[in-house]
């Protein structure tokens, strides 16, 4: 009787202190998330912000996202070259009048990169499902109970990587986070939301030029609840049908662009003129293969950026003519109750909400390969 006591109390030792931990980094996330918008919120339109911490910028042009010209064509009015700089802002700008295709060159340097998830960087193989979760630089306690959920596997098919953009006042933690774990893809822009594109197209990079033997990749948000095996299973079913070049999402057809310049998405007339949206995917989680995201970063090339990082590669992929494979089953409400029926769904209140109710299905509904 005293030993079954002894252990359940060292269990509930165990629990509350897990729980604790958790409690202090929803604070500590919470209050450098406040801070942080005190020091992103100059310039906030636009596209592509970065700070100028001295031991990162060597030049005015280090790191920036420039519109280079392709033509070779010597124009003698073309004598304009604007350099836009506001405060932390450096975007390049060419003004000519010839029709050559421009093209978007995103100059930013890695900070972190993960160590052991492919073959190019230390593992013994290719995973054959990488999860890349897109998170805010701030959600230090999202991340640890993803790694401890829906992230935690010891199939070794299966890898986890986080990406986010930069802080300086996230810089010691991030440091502290990536020496532990080694799963933190990060660049020099800053962590904002008018930045989503940028943290996307990071993503697909380092996938295509550090991973690219891995079969399958499942971008996701940081607030999302994810089947592992339910995706592990569907996935290799795709392969053994010889499926090998997916892009899996929700798609949304006929949507109509905001033009409220007050809301969150507006979409001026001037990036984008017609009255419906191409089909695109739910940025929050989907699935692509690998020759999909070689396919897309060509094209982003050539393609004005657009913060709404969904809509943007729904605009590639219909220059591209890439179909869309709608999947419901990538559910946008957060309903946990029904995850034996779901890939993953969206939007957990906390992390520690996102604890509770896995411990609570995922046994129940098999969720772990």
């Amino acid at each position: 009787m005293c030993r079954k006591l002894r252990k359940l109390s060292m269990a509930l030792f165990k629990t509350i202190t897990v729980l604790s931990i958790i409690c202090i980094l929803v604070n500590l996330s919470s209050n450098s998330s406040q801070q942080s918008k005190l020091v992103t919120s100059v310039d906030k339109e636009s596209y592509a912000r970065v700070y100028a911490d001295n031991i990162m910028v060597n030049s005015n042009l280090s790191h920036m996202v420039s519109i280079a010209n392709t033509s070779s064509a010597v124009v003698k009015n073309n004598t304009t070259k604007v350099l836009v700089e506001n405060n932390a802002t450096q975007v390049a700008v060419i003004n000519n009048t010839t029709k050559s295709t421009p093209i978007y060159e995103y100059s930013f340097s890695y900070l972190h990169v993960p160590v052991n998830v492919c073959k190019s960087n230390g593992a013994k193989f290719d995973p054959f499902l990488l999860f890349v979760v897109k998170s805010d630089v701030n959600h230090i306690a999202h991340r640890a109970a993803i790694r401890n959920t829906w992230g935690n596997t010891s199939n070794p098919g299966i890898k986890l990587v986080f990406l986010v953009g930069y802080s300086p006042l996230m810089k010691p933690f991030i440091q502290m986070e990536t020496n532990l774990y080694k799963d933190i893809i990060q660049q020099n822009f800053v962590d904002a939301y008018k930045n989503n594109t940028l943290k996307t197209i990071m993503g697909f990079s380092w996938v295509a030029s550090h991973c690219s033997g891995a079969k399958s990749i499942s971008f996701v948000d940081d607030d999302y609840i994810v089947n592992t095996k339910y995706i592990w299973d569907h996935l290799n079913r795709l392969y053994r049908a010889k499926k090998r070049s997916v892009f899996l999402g929700h798609v949304w057809k006929k949507a109509k662009p905001f033009r409220n310049a007050k809301s969150k998405w507006f979409i001026p007339k001037g990036d984008f003129k017609d009255d419906f949206l191409p089909p695109y995917a739910s940025g929050g989680s989907l699935v692509l293969t690998v020759d999909v995201i070689k396919k897309l970063l060509t094209q982003f090339k050539v393609m004005k950026p657009m913060f709404i990082d969904d809509v943007y590669i729904g605009l590639a992929c219909k220059e591209l003519k890439i179909s869309l494979t709608q999947e419901t089953r990538f559910w946008r409400y957060y309903l946990p109750g029904r995850m034996n029926h779901l890939f993953s769904s969206h939007g957990f209140r906390s992390p520690m909400q996102l604890i509770e109710d896995w411990k609570k299905y995922h046994i129940q509904y098999d969720m772990v390969v």
